[in-house]
């Protein structure tokens, strides 16, 4: 479903440059056992393929594995069943930032139905306030579980910018009358800017919303 600001075709975000991350305390069946998830990007520097969150997303996995050591966590990468994804640490991460990068190296052969977005060949521009952002998430109201398998629901979502500064900009998304715990999954997706006459460029990684506003990491920050 589309979510926000009209007038541009949704559907035409590249599904292939993101998906859903979770964790999970079984890797035989999803019912009762999906304690929580997020969404990733994917992306390519030219030096190497990265997979890209938020580090809340990261933390939040390690602070459940002290309750549980036998916590996994998984990505969705359009294979029948999800890959675990078990790095020993992040390549990079800033917690006031909140982004975790992960070298892909290892999981390519995985991610054939996935591409990573060419951020060599596009740099990050600027966002301005007014500049409108599509990305598409994976809001953890969606997920579903039938017959022990794990299915994903996505929202597309358009917002317009409202303030910018060096590491982050924001967008005002009180008029879209959505509970914030509706938002709970999206953290970690990528953002894209879309202007008229342009193609698409990857601008940001969603983080979440506080009060009113929706906050995103610019990933010029990378």
């Amino acid at each position: 479903r589309d979510i926000g600001v009209t007038g541009v075709q949704t559907c035409a975000l590249p599904i292939q440059f993101c998906g859903p991350i979770f964790f999970t305390r079984s890797l035989q069946t999803a019912s009762g056992n999906i304690t929580a998830n997020g969404s990733f990007g994917l992306l390519n520097t030219g030096n190497k393929k990265l997979l890209v969150t938020n580090f809340h997303v990261w933390d939040g996995f390690h602070q459940e594995r002290l309750d549980d050591p036998k916590l996994q966590m998984c990505i969705s990468v359009g294979q029948e069943h999800p890959v675990v994804f078990a790095p020993d640490k992040a390549l990079g991460e800033d917690r006031d930032l909140d982004i975790a990068t992960f070298d892909m190296e290892l999981l390519l052969a995985a991610c054939g139905e996935r591409k990573f977005y060419p951020l060599n060949q596009n740099p990050a521009p600027q966002v301005a306030r007014g500049d409108v952002v599509y990305f598409i998430g994976f809001p953890g109201h969606l997920r579903q579980v039938v017959n022990g398998a794990l299915g994903w629901g996505r929202s597309s979502y358009g917002v317009r910018v409202c303030s910018v500064d060096s590491s982050e900009f924001s967008a005002d998304v009180s008029n879209l009358s959505i509970p914030q715990e509706l938002y709970k999954g999206i953290s970690g997706c990528p953002c894209f800017l879309v202007r008229s006459g342009r193609p698409i460029q990857l601008v940001g990684f969603a983080r979440g919303v506080w009060s009113k506003y929706l906050r995103f990491t610019h990933a010029r920050c990378l």
